[in-house]
């Protein structure tokens, strides 16, 4: 009980008036009111709380303070028989009562009442879902559920699930905590009993569990191979056959691996369930097939067939750089690199060049075939050749003379003879051409411009074609090894020697030898620049072409 006086007053007053004299007193009684003892009750039971006044003649009326939710307050009266609320955790609740005299005193007391939660425990029911169709058959997913489960608190919930597998074979579900779980039906040699507990736990953290058990069906075939799903590569693709996905109801299992269809390949082990080959180098796309022979600890054994599909590397027509390693920015790293990535060595035609099918020979990727003056194929090995067949772009290739002297002391198609830009286009002489004078830089008494040049090696017939042209920027550039930098030339000797020296055109000493292109430099109106690359460094630039530079022809076969 706690008493508060809200009002106290006790006033006495004397009062004398000339000779003669008289007294009157006047007090008034103090307010009280008492709200009975603490209590200790359950939820949802009856309470009654009363409380005492005084003087008699006041009035009740009574009000939550704190703690649970009550219906039917603020109440009026002295008694109040109240319902304790439906509480989750053990509570306190504090109730006042105000007292009020006729005399217009206010008194009020407070009460504790300390409700304890009565939690029911949850109901917990397994029930199967799926598949629909009873019994179970292997591979079927089985579905087992505690929807039905339940707590039987009026506004209770369920708030967690748990199950746990008792007893069966391996099982795998997708989770253990949700209101269901799925597996799938193994694999079985003789119908087998499985028993799953749920554990159900409620808003409150009651919890109860109930057990079930079920019966998992054998099954007709007791060894089932997979060798995997079909498959689509690429040619020199590392390919993966997996048959580790088998199922069988011994404890081990043994694979075989036998290739059906489609050009041979070499498996890097037979008898394992996971083997891998080199898919082959193909033109078009091509169909491997294999089957797998899995066989268990009794004998007992099944066959499973996978379709390999086989597509060409989409290598394009244009010739890789001749680079075989993969660089930082200062010094040489593993290909792969996630700082350095898609370098020409890791994903170029160079990259596979072990795997190509080539026609001729050549450093890494790069294909040539060697041919005469009447561009008939030569063997690999020869020594004696005019002209170069690029089997990559389909492009052949002039081979230069040797020459001991200098222009214009020189034979016709002499390595060290140089011209100045000029040539013909299809309304006549293009743009900016400069004529070179006569016997200067070449042999010619006409003149050394190149479309001089060009127009003597087709009137010859060399090699078997009157079309030969100066090459665009792309396909000269397809013929730069850059593997070989920091050499005197970086186009293989092999194939194209009798090379001018690099420091014949130089103005300095340093090493520069420039190839004409047959693209203008577009700086302006007066297009006096085409494009050289540099056979000593791989560089291009613009050049005048008033300049001389060498020049390499070429020709497209059947044009």
């Amino acid at each position: 009980m706690r008493l508060v006086p809200l009002a106290l007053v006790a006033l006495t007053t004397l009062t004398a008036c000339g000779g003669g004299g008289g007294s009157s007193d006047s007090s008034t009684t103090a307010a009280t009111v008492n709200a009975g003892t603490d209590q200790q009750i359950i939820e949802k039971s009856e309470f009654t709380v009363s409380a005492k006044g005084s003087p008699s003649d006041g009035t009740f009326t009574w009000e939550r303070v704190s703690g649970p939710a009550l219906e039917g307050f603020p109440a009026e009266g002295a008694e109040q028989t109240v319902t304790a609320p439906d509480i989750k955790l053990d509570s306190e609740l504090v109730l006042k009562v105000n007292y009020q005299t006729d005399d217009g005193q206010l008194v009020s007391d407070q009460v504790s009442i300390f409700i304890t939660s009565n939690n029911q425990l949850p109901v917990a029911v397994i029930t199967q879902t799926a598949p629909e169709e009873l019994p179970s058959q292997y591979n079927d997913v089985i579905t087992l559920s505690g929807e039905e489960s339940a707590d039987i608190d009026e506004n209770g919930s369920v708030d967690s699930y748990l199950w746990t597998q008792l007893d069966g074979p391996d099982l795998t579900a997708d989770s253990y905590t949700n209101q269901t779980i799925s597996f799938t039906h193994p694999l079985l040699e003789s119908n087998t009993a499985m028993t799953w507990r749920l554990t159900v736990t409620d808003d409150e953290g009651g919890s109860a569990s109930t057990e079930a058990s079920f019966t998992l069906n054998k099954t007709v075939e007791v060894i089932i191979a997979d060798a995997g799903e079909d498959q689509q590569v690429i040619e020199f693709d590392t390919v993966t056959l997996d048959a580790s996905n088998s199922e069988i109801v011994t404890a081990t299992k043994s694979c075989f691996w036998e290739q059906l269809t489609g050009e041979t390949v070499t498996l890097a082990n037979q008898n394992q369930c996971i083997t891998t080959f080199v898919a082959p180098d193909v033109d078009t796309d091509s169909e491997l097939s294999f089957e797998v022979t899995v066989t268990d600890s009794k004998s007992r054994s099944d066959t499973d067939t996978v379709i390999i599909d086989i597509s060409p590397k989409p290598l394009g027509l244009i010739n890789d750089t001749g680079m075989s390693d993969c660089y930082n920015n200062s010094q040489k790293i593993n290909c792969g690199s996630e700082d350095f990535p898609s370098q020409d060595a890791d994903i170029g035609r160079d990259s596979v060049a072990n795997q190509l099918d080539k026609v001729g020979q050549g450093d890494l990727a790069f294909d040539f075939t060697k041919m005469n003056e009447y561009a008939d194929e030569l063997p690999d090995d020869a020594t004696s050749f005019s002209c170069v067949r690029d089997n990559v772009t389909g492009l052949i290739w002039e081979v230069k003379e040797a020459s001991s002297t200098l222009p214009p002391s020189t034979t016709d198609r002499a390595a060290t003879n140089h011209y100045t830009w000029y040539l013909n286009g299809s309304s006549g002489v293009q743009t900016g051409s400069v004529q070179g004078a006569a016997s200067s830089t070449c042999p010619s008494t006409s003149n050394c411009g190149l479309q001089t040049y060009i127009n003597d090696v087709n009137s010859s017939d060399f090699c078997g074609g009157t079309n030969w042209r100066v090459p665009t920027y792309t396909e000269l550039l397809g013929l730069l090894d850059y593997a070989k930098q920091g050499e005197s030339s970086i186009l293989n000797s092999d194939f194209f020697p009798n090379q001018p020296s690099d420091t014949q055109l130089s103005t300095d000493g340093s090493s520069f030898m420039p190839y004409w292109t047959s693209q203008t430099a577009a700086d302006g109106t007066s297009l006096s620049q085409a494009y050289i690359i540099d056979m000593s460094s791989a560089n291009d630039l613009a050049y005048p072409k008033s300049n001389t530079a060498f020049v390499r022809l070429v020709r497209t076969p059947g044009e």
